[in-house]
This record gives structure tokens, sequence and C-alpha cells, in this order.
């Protein structure tokens, strides 16, 4: 099984913040996202005036959903096992690791934001974990009687889940690292820029 590409569906370009607002706004604005998308959290978001904690959870299941269809697809999951995987991946997103810090404005208006970041070691050693399991299942098979191919799928996709949750359960992550996210001004509308979005969704996870 190849190498799964994570498609995070953070839904970061949504919330008004006014054009007349502080350093300490767009960071609390940006730590409102995140928390929102990656762990559910509403309680800034609806703060901040964003929106509802039912618009806030809205978005974090339709991010969920829009997630677990594409992780399923690159895995060839069938109906059977997608509320586990979708369990799987809110508790993955669930365990990312950020800190978002100062937000310094700039000449055009716009204001960076440094956001610290630990990567997740995951997709790495669940491959490794599931490659050794399948190859045992691969020798039993030939040894003995083979499933059918039905059958083989089952215990295929099974032996991929079992081997992401050994290792969610014990999680390892990289040392600190720092990016810087631009929170930019679009027709009076601070929006992130989804470049640097795409950027930091990739460098939480160890996944190419």
């Amino acid at each position: 099984m190849k190498k799964i590409i994570m498609l995070l569906a953070c839904v970061l370009t949504v919330g008004i913040l006014g054009g007349c607002t502080s350093d300490k706004d767009v960071s609390s604005y940006l730590q409102a996202l995140l928390d929102t998308s990656y762990k559910n959290d509403t309680a800034a978001f609806v703060k901040m005036g964003l929106g509802t904690g039912e618009d806030a959870s809205a978005l974090y299941e339709q991010g969920i959903d829009n997630g677990t269809e594409a992780f399923c697809g690159r895995l060839g999951v069938t109906d059977e096992f997608k509320e586990d995987f979708r369990t799987l991946y809110k508790d993955m997103l669930s365990k990312v690791r950020y800190e978002v810090g100062k937000a310094e404005k700039q000449s055009d208006g716009s204001y960076q934001v440094v956001v610290s970041y630990e990567k997740m070691n995951v997709f790495q050693p669940a491959t490794a974990m599931y490659q050794e399991k399948v190859a045992e299942l691969a020798k039993e098979w030939a040894e003995g009687e083979a499933p059918s191919e039905e059958e083989m799928m089952h215990q295929i996709v099974l032996t991929y889940k079992e081997s992401l949750e050994a290792v969610l359960a014990e999680v390892q992550y990289n040392e600190p690292q720092t990016m810087t996210v631009r929170i930019e001004l679009i027709d009076n509308v601070y929006t992130p820029n989804t470049d640097d979005v795409a950027e930091l969704e990739k460098a939480l996870f160890d996944g190419e």
C-alpha cells in the first residue's frame, strides 16, 4: 500500500474579522480557526464572534467528512470500515501539536503569524508495522489455504487500521519548529493564506 497523502479539510477561510483590529486579535483569530478545525474546540471561535458553537461544529464535521472520504478513497476502504477510519481520523487530528505566536502587521495591512509545531510521526511507523504484519499474513496464506480475495482485502484493511491505532496510542513527535502563516486582508476580510495553510497541514504530519 502506498504512503498516504493527507488531505486535511480544515475550513480556515471562514469568519470575518473587522478591518480595525490588533496583533492580539489576529493571533487569537488563527488560534480559533485551528482549534475548531483540528480539535473541535469552539470556545475561541464563539468568543471572537466568528459564529455560533453550532456553526463551528458544523465546519468541523464538514472537514472530518471531507478528510475521511479522501483518506478512505486513497486506501480503498469499504463502507464496512469507514466509520472506524472516521474515528481514527478525528483522533489523529486531535493529537496535532501547534502553538500560535505573535502576529506582526505588514506595510500592506496583512499580518504574519509565527506558528510553532511538532511534526507527528504516524504514517511512517504505521506503514512499517502494517507491512510487517501483511508479510506475515502472506506467508500464512501461502503455506495454508488462502482465503477469498474479498476476505484478503478485508484483512488487509483491518491490518492497516490496527497499525494506525497502535501508533496513535503512543504517537511520537519531532522537535518543535516554526513557520509563518500570512493573514491577508481581502475585501476587508482577514483570511489565512491558503498556501501557508497547506504548508502547515503538511508539516504537522510525516506523510509526503
